[in-house]
């Protein structure tokens, strides 16, 4: 009885451990998988971002696009113009065409010659007036094609935009090192099922293999699906060893309690991990946001006799694009027109509108406008009662040459000029804003230039903060101003908006500085 006492205890105890050992692998075998599921869905999620801002950005090209057509009434000339910014040498096909009825006339083409889809170019004839990219579905050929098209949202408009793209042999396509797919086994679907024949790109063989997360995202008029499974464990040998990592620490339980310390330090350090992990894919979702905040904005341009320099910083909630904008058009030696401008609102909406304006500038300045008669016609193009929408505008047209500069605002603020010295405030006119019934005609004031200079046009995000007045705003701006005015501009314009733009800033930013003499 002495001797088999501490046996049938022993034997007592090590089963309980071992019953422990077994629950603590089990727990952490579901931890893991769990894990595995929610990053592997965060990671599906992240790419249908990726991909429904890809959507977003070919429906606002397309937009431009036909505004262009709208606005030059089917210019062959302009047509290409634009749209040879638009494609390269991959086999794509981007057409104009007019609706007479029931019939369609094809106005322009750039690439290769359309296929059409099923019904000819008849079935152009559907789109609605909308402003939105319409997906035809996959075209059958050597390569299959992904056809789409858009009607510019314009009142009595009788154009529309077509485009085919190809796609890659059998759908299969390499991911970048680096890219967001990496890593990832993917098949992208057009539709809401996972058909065969609405492939549009794999980076495995299909039906894709292991553990499956399926998720689907907007993309134009249809939907994207896309099934997705990892080629490695996501959160990391380590996570995918725990359980048998408990197996074996429990095993070592009836020696002493030196496991359960082992075991809590290792689910704290993969907690910490995950938690780095998720913080991770939400910047790497952020900077998706500014990647099309960027894409929408134009590049700063060279012009003779003036130096340019432009900088952009998106608000706090980076994960919407927002809608303050800039533009640079030269108009010969020392003189350019410029126009700084903040749509309402944030995402697709502003952005749409933030193109819609900034390209029906460029437009109407083509056409040989007066900055005044621009910013009229802009007031045609956006009403507060119907699109739920307004703008406030700053155009300004330099000629440093005549030794002049005039100015004129809708509802925005006029720019700091920097001479002699001193930092001043312009004395312009502020009318209401773009989409704002006006109460008078808007006129431009004239500014005398005779002297070296630099300009500086900005947005509400500069001088605006939570709990100051406006005046406050303007008076730092006129102090930092003055204490950069001999850097260089581009070094001015990055001290200005570290001494401007407090963290937590909810506004979007733009500072567009020109120096001449």
């Amino acid at each position: 009885m002495v001797t088999s006492a501490p046996r049938r205890l022993s034997i007592l105890v090590g089963v309980v451990l071992l019953l422990i050992t077994a629950a603590l692998s089990f727990l952490a075998w579901l931890a893991h998988a769990e894990s595995e599921e929610n990053l592997l869905r965060r990671q599906l999620a992240q790419v249908g971002t990726l991909l429904g801002s890809q959507a977003t950005v070919l429906q606002v090209q397309l937009a431009d696009i036909g505004q262009v057509a709208v606005a030059t009434d089917g210019n062959p000339s302009a047509f290409a113009a634009f749209a040879d910014r638009q494609l390269t040498e991959t086999g794509q096909s981007l057409s104009l065409w007019r609706v007479d009825g029931d019939d369609m006339e094809q106005v322009a083409l750039q690439g290769v010659p359309p296929l059409l889809p099923d019904g000819g170019a008849d079935r152009l004839t559907e789109l609605e007036p909308d402003g939105r990219l319409v997906m035809f579905g996959i075209l059958p050929g050597e390569p299959r094609r992904l056809a789409y098209g858009l009607m510019p949202g314009e009142d009595n408009t009788d154009f529309v935009v077509y485009g085919e793209a190809p796609l890659a042999p059998n759908g299969r396509v390499e991911p970048a090192e680096g890219s967001p797919l990496a890593g990832l086994d993917l098949g992208l679907y057009l539709g809401e099922d996972a058909a065969p024949e609405q492939l549009l790109q794999a980076t495995a063989p299909v039906p894709i293999e292991g553990r499956t997360e399926t998720t689907s995202v907007p993309f134009g008029n249809s939907t994207l699906t896309i099934v997705g499974a990892s080629q490695g464990p996501l959160t990391g040998i380590q996570s995918a060893a725990l359980p048998w990592v408990v197996l074996g620490v429990g095993g070592l339980l009836a020696l002493g309690g030196a496991a359960t310390f082992e075991f809590v330090s290792r689910r704290r350090a993969e907690a910490e991990r995950l938690a780095a992990e998720n913080d991770r894919l939400y910047r790497q979702q952020r900077g998706i946001a500014g990647t099309l905040q960027h894409a929408l904005l134009p590049a700063v341009p060279e012009l003779p006799g003036l130096e340019v320099a432009a900088r952009y910083v998106a608000g706090e909630d980076e994960l919407q694009v927002g809608g303050d904008w800039f533009d640079v058009i030269g108009r010969g030696p020392g003189s350019c027109v410029f126009v700084v401008g903040d749509i309402s609102g944030r995402g697709l909406p502003a952005a749409t509108t933030m193109a819609a304006l900034r390209f029906a500038v460029r437009a109407y300045l083509a056409e040989g406008h007066t900055i005044e008669d621009v910013l009229a016609r802009l007031r045609g193009l956006l009403d507060i009662e119907t699109d739920h929408q307004f703008a406030t505008v700053l155009l300004g047209d330099l000629d440093v040459p005549a030794g002049r500069l005039r100015l004129v605002s809708a509802g925005h603020f006029p720019p700091a000029l920097l001479a002699d010295g001193e930092v001043m405030l312009v004395d312009c006119p502020v009318g209401t804003p773009v989409g704002v019934s006006p109460s008078v005609a808007d006129s431009a004031v004239t500014v005398p230039v005779t002297s070296a200079a630099t300009m500086l046009a900005f947005t509400d995000g500069a001088v605006e903060r939570r709990g100051e007045t406006i005046d406050t705003g303007l008076d730092r701006l006129r102090t930092a101003a003055g204490g950069v005015v001999s850097r260089p501009l581009d070094g001015m314009l990055d001290d200005l908006l570290g001494a401007l733009v407090s963290p937590g800033n909810k506004d979007d930013t733009v500072l567009l500085g020109v120096r001449w003499g």
